[in-house]
Parts: C-alpha cells; structure tokens; sequence
C-alpha cells in the first residue's frame, strides 16, 4: 500500500468498525432488555431503528464511490479549456486597464537580446536584436499561434516592467491561440516538487472549476500539462534559482512558455547555458528624455506644475540623480501618481553616491499617502495615511514564504495562549449554562453546571490539537467521503466521539437503563459525525477571493451550528419521548414526569437542539479558520497594528493600489516598496518573506482576482 494512502486507511477502518461496535452494541443491549423485560418491544424496535438509519446515513457516503454518471476526463478538460481562457483574459484585461498599459499611455519600454539567448530559433530569427515590447510580445503571440515551440525569457533589474511584459504576452495571446496563457508566481514554488505538479496545484487554487467530483486534479493536471501556455514570473524569487532554471528547462521539453527574471540572477542561474532553444531579451532602462517626455504628456492640466521641475532637472542634467532614480517604469509612475506633493527642491539639487536612492525613498514613502488621500467626494473616507502606513508595516512583516499575505495565517502574530484561554472561557461558559438550564428542570442545575463546565474544558482541549481548518472555498452541502485526506476522518470520529460521550453523562443521570444510555449515545455520535461532514465544504466557487472565503467559512461554521442543533433535536426527541418509561425511580416524583410523551419529546428536542448546536458549534468554531482570525483582528486591534475591520482595510488597500488579490490572498504589489516598509520592522519580521518582483507601470493597479 502506499505509504501516503495509509493514514486515509486507518481512518476509514476506524470509521468502519465504530460503525459496527455501534450497531453491535445496541443490538446486544436491546436483546438483553427485552429478555429480562426491562424493555418494551415497541421500545426496543423504535430505539434499534432510530440508531440504524443513523449508520446507515453516515456508512453510505463512506461505501459511495461517485456520480458514475459524470462525464469523462476529456470531456471535462474540453469543457475546461474555453471556461479557463474567458478567465484568464478578463482578469488580465482589468490588470491593464489598471495599470495603464495601454498603448500611448504607458512609457514603452525597449528591450535586446541577451546572453543566453539561442539565435537559430524561430522567434530570434524573426526578431532584430532590440526593439519595442509592442514588437517583441506581437512576434511572440504570432510563433505560438503557428504551434512552433516558443521560449522566451524577460530580464531587468527591479521594477524594470518583467510583471507588466508578462500581462501584455498574456493579452496578445488571449484566448485566440492553440494553448490558454497563464501566469504562475514562481515565488510559491519550491524545485523539489515537480514543476507541472506545482502548477496543477496552482490551477486548482485560483480556478476551483478547473475539476470535478469524479476526476478532481486530473483536469487541472491535463489542463497544465497539455492546454496551459505558463507565463512564469518571478524566477529570482525561487529559493534555488539554479535548480529551478535546470527543472524548468527538463520538464517543459518541446514546450512554450515566458519565463521572467532579474537579471543578474538569471545570468548566474543560465551560466553554462542551461535553458535550451530560448531567446533571452532584457528590459532597457529609460533614458532621461524619455522620462522627460513622459511626465510632461502625462495629464498636464492636473499635473504639470508638480512635474514640470522634475522634466526641467532631466533636461538640465540628463545624468543626474533624478535620471538614475526614473530609470525604471515603477520609479517613474510614482513621479506621476496622482495627488501629494513635488518632489522637494533640496532633493532635486542633491549630489553624492546616495542622492538617487534618497529620491527613490521619497517616491516610496510618498506612495501610501497618495494613495490613502481622500478624494473630496470620497464617502466614507479612507483609513488616515498615518495610520495606514503603520498597518501596512505590520502586514509587510506578515507576508509567508511566498510574498502572500493571506488573512487565515495573520494567527501567527497572535501568542497562542490567547487561542487556549478563549477556547476553554468560550466552551466553559455556553456548555455550563445550558447544561445547568437543562438539569435545573429536573431540579440539580449545579450537576449539570458541573457536567458542562467538564465536558466544555474537556472538549475544547480535545478539539486543540487537531490541524487547523482551511478557509472553506465552498458553500455547505453533502459531500462524499471518498478521497478525503485522514486528519478529516480522523476528526470526524473525533466529533462523533465528543458528541457521544457528552450525550452519556447526561443520560445516565436520567434513565435507570443501559439500553437508553447506548443508544442516546450512539444517536448523539452519529448526528455529531453526520453534521459534521455535512458542514464540509462541496461545490468550489467560480470566483475565489479573500473576502469570499472568508465569507463562504463563515457560513460553513454557521451551518455547524445549525446541523448540529437539528441533529440534536432529533435525538432529544427520541430521548424525551422515552423519559416517561425509562426514567431513574427518583425522578419520577418530578412535576415533569406528569407531562403527556408528546410534551416531553418536544422539550427533549429543544433541550436537544441547544445543546447539540452548541456542542457542534463551539468545535467547528474551534477548528475554523474564519473562527481563528475573528480573535486574530480583535488581538491585533486592541495592540494597534491593524484596523478592527482589518478584510476592509485589506481590500480597500488593493482598490487604492497597494496591493493586489492572488487569488484567496493579497500581494504587496510592489516589491520595493513591500521592503521598504518592512525596513521599519525588527530584523526577524522583515527577513520572514520576500515577495514577487512587481514592474506596473502606475501605482493605482488592481491585480486580477484569481490569477497567480
């Protein structure tokens, strides 16, 4: 057997033979009461079947093995293969439009072949040895219409524009050629896993649909390996470039695709010429006249007092400081944001080693302020720029290994005893109350706060342990067991384990036979189970982002408390029904033993209902990633290092330009100015990511939604 299908084995015999000792046991309980005459027959034949349609309701998703009904593997892909390019486009068409890279209003960038390049191709061939991005992407998009195979490598140094030639290769190529443009962050790559299986990954983050209950990652698997043209941005941000270039170049043998890079590092990743039959081209520098000319066409009327200096000191001094700190198009559309104040006078006139970096810093730290400046008729108004540049401090210090600041990991800011004390206070508290309210009817309401207060303690240490939840991409609904990673049916049995032992306590204070206590328990488990997986996530999202997760993770806690609140009254009741024959001899001098069943069943389902939902409810919470960041935001709000409406901030931030959405997460948008503000951090923060280089052309861009 494979070692990685073990645990799921385990889990499943697990599962399995609880199900047995289950049945077996209440069977075994039911023959020894009816034999002595403890128990009625109806009574017996009720609780029997009550515990063995429940089995039956949890074993046949487990014995289910599909929709054999489903279309086959290339059916899906062909069905993929248009839905994936309509995507691809109309978030990278956004991606343009917000960045300015439309023709005549972005700064055209020149570029040459490189070192590396392979001349006897096709595309170099066709090509001179510099020219025009417009020229170079065109002669791309037409060798890769044809079908020939086409690599080509985009160099420059920081925020030279690598990110913006990988948005105009991916729009010349849109969805009119043999094979679907996708960029890919490299930055989440590691080069120990192999390159098509990363990007299978990658498909099936930012496009859920790419897949099906029958076949799962085998369409995005054929998706990659046969239709998906990569566009791989970001190879200096590969922890082991070398190694990547080298896998790069083996596993897409006989294939196409962009790849970009600084440019030092892809000289050192490239010597000895490791990538094969590609052209090589790096990004020119703008020279000074053509930063000149472009801050003066520029929006004039708005802008051409702050920026006429700034083309006045290119003119006079072309070599200058002010030249070397607009030599790359991010530079140049900071000097062009709209809002906030020229450039000072005393920088314009510095001189010395440092004088460019000095006006580079300008541009950064004026980046935040423009960009939360509230416009006149801006309602409500932005967070103040003061206050936004602190929380972005602290988010640049958040970003994960890859350069993504996803909202679910932000805990880890978070000391974990916060997590702890909450958990225990929060279960504590709601189980000890209703458990005190339900036994006070019976007139022990300190039993049953005791019975809770224990089981709350209890259960939320259990649930401690347990991995994390990830964000939920779905909406709640019945889903099949098959293929389910263990640690999900290892804490399925986990909560049909909690939900019946806490169901035992309270039935054996209030029923004189075992045969009661059996199948409360057993009915309390399996719902448990039952509501549990019926919580689980089923149907992916056409559209994946950091707001809808969240708010699709919600809903899946939610629908916990309400599957375990009907789960629970079923099981209440069955159990109150039954209180009038089955109860303890000294009970039955209580006012309630006078009711009519019907009356006592109802009770028992709201008795049921309560519990069952806060039982059900408190550990799905637990285990939640959307319960996790709710204590996250409030932590890190009463410190100051975020807004209490932190999901706002975050979008509001990706609407003014500061970051872009990946998919479920965001980016800083801009490399730079993410270590820029990471600079004002301790060293440990700032070192703990760097994210993906980003070359936009104008700071007010908004990333595509659910493209890497």
């Amino acid at each position: 057997m494979n070692l990685r299908r073990r645990p799921v084995a385990l889990a499943s015999l697990l599962l399995a033979l609880t199900l047995a000792a289950t049945l077996a046991a209440t069977v075994a309980v039911a023959w020894i009461g009816t034999r002595d005459g403890t128990l009625a027959p109806q009574e017996t034949w009720t609780g029997v079947i009550t515990v063995f349609a429940a089995i039956i309701a949890v074993a046949v998703p487990l014995l289910r093995g599909g929709d054999r009904r489903e279309e086959s593997l290339e059916e899906a892909v062909r069905a993929c293969v248009p839905a994936l390019a309509e995507k691809v486009t109309e978030s990278w068409k956004d991606e343009e439009r917000h960045r300015g890279l439309y023709e005549g209003v972005r700064a055209e960038l020149r570029w040459e072949a490189a070192p590396g390049s392979d001349r006897t191709t096709r595309l170099a061939a066709a090509l001179p040895t510099d020219g025009t991005l417009a020229r170079l992407t065109g002669g791309f998009a037409r060798h890769v219409r044809t079908g020939a195979m086409t690599r080509l490598v985009v160099t420059g140094e920081a925020g030279a524009g690598k990110t913006s030639a990988c948005v105009l290769l991916t729009l010349e190529l849109g969805d009119t050629g043999p094979l679907v443009p996708v960029p890919f962050q490299l930055s989440s790559w590691d080069p120990e896993v192999p390159l098509y299986e990363w990007m299978t990954g990658e498909l099936r983050t930012a496009y859920p649909f790419v897949g099906s209950a029958r076949h799962g990652g085998r369409v995005a698997a054929e998706l990659a390996l046969r239709h998906v043209l990569p566009v791989l941005d970001g190879l200096d941000e590969v922890a082991d470039p070398v190694s990547a270039l080298r896998r790069i170049d083996e596993e897409t043998e006989g294939r196409s695709f962009v790849l970009s890079c600084r440019t030092e590092t892809f000289a050192v990743a490239n010597a000895g010429h490791v990538l094969r039959r590609g052209l090589v081209v790096r990004l020119q520098p703008l020279r000074a006249e053509e930063s000149r000319d472009h801050l003066l066409r520029h929006e004039p009327g708005a802008n051409g007092d702050r920026l006429a200096p700034l083309a006045a000191r290119l003119r006079e001094n072309p070599a200058g400081p002010l030249a070397e700190a607009l030599r790359t198009p991010l530079m140049l559309s900071l000097a062009v944001a709209r809002g906030g104040e020229p450039v000072p006078a005393e920088l314009l006139a510095a001189t010395g080693p440092d004088a460019a970096d000095r006006i580079r810093r300008h541009l950064l730290d004026s980046f935040v302020g423009k960009a939360f400046t509230p416009r006149p008729d801006e309602k409500p108004p932005p967070t103040p720029p003061d206050e936004a540049r602190r929380y972005l401090e602290f988010l640049a210090g958040q970003v994960d290994e890859s350069g993504r600041l996803a909202w679910w990991r932000l805990h880890r800011a978070v000391p974990g005893w916060v997590f702890r004390v909450q958990a225990v206070v929060l279960a504590v508290v709601v189980c000890s109350g209703l458990a005190a309210a339900h036994f006070g009817v019976f007139g022990r309401p300190w039993l049953g706060f005791w019975i809770g207060f224990a089981a709350g303690g209890v259960g939320a240490l259990v649930v401690k342990p347990a991995p994390q939840d990830a964000p939920r991409r779905a909406r709640p609904g019945f889903r099949l067991l098959p293929g389910a990673p263990a640690h999900e049916l290892f804490r399925l049995l986990g909560f049909g384990a909690m939900g019946a032992a806490a169901c035992v306590l309270i039935v054996s204070f209030l029923y004189a036979s075992p045969f009661h206590v059996v199948v409360g328990g057993a009915l309390s488990g399996l719902t448990f189970a039952m509501a549990r997986h019926v919580s689980e996530p089923v149907n992916p999202l056409e559209v994946v982002t950091p707001a809808s997760l969240l708010a699709n993770d919600r809903r899946a806690v939610l629908a916990a408390w309400v599957a375990g609140g009907v789960s629970g009254a079923f099981s209440g009741a069955y159990l109150g029904a039954a209180l009038q024959d089955g109860h303890r001899p000294e009970l039955g001098a209580l006012p309630i033993m006078e009711l009519p069943p019907t009356a006592l069943a109802l009770l028992g389902a709201v008795a049921g209902c309560g519990l069952g939902a806060a039982g059900l409810g408190l550990m799905a919470l637990r285990s939640s990633a959307w319960g996790r960041f709710t204590t996250t935001r409030l932590w890190l709000a009463a410190h100051g290092s975020a807004p209490l409406r932190l999901m706002r901030f975050l979008e509001d931030a990706r609407r003014r330009g500061v970051l872009q959405r990946v998919s479920g997460s965001y980016e800083f948008r801009h490399r730079l100015l993410r270590d820029h503000l990471a600079e004002h951090l301790p060293k440990v923060a700032a070192e703990a990511a760097t994210p993906p280089d980003d070359g936009s052309l104008t700071p007010t861009s908004t990333g595509p939604d659910n493209v890497h």
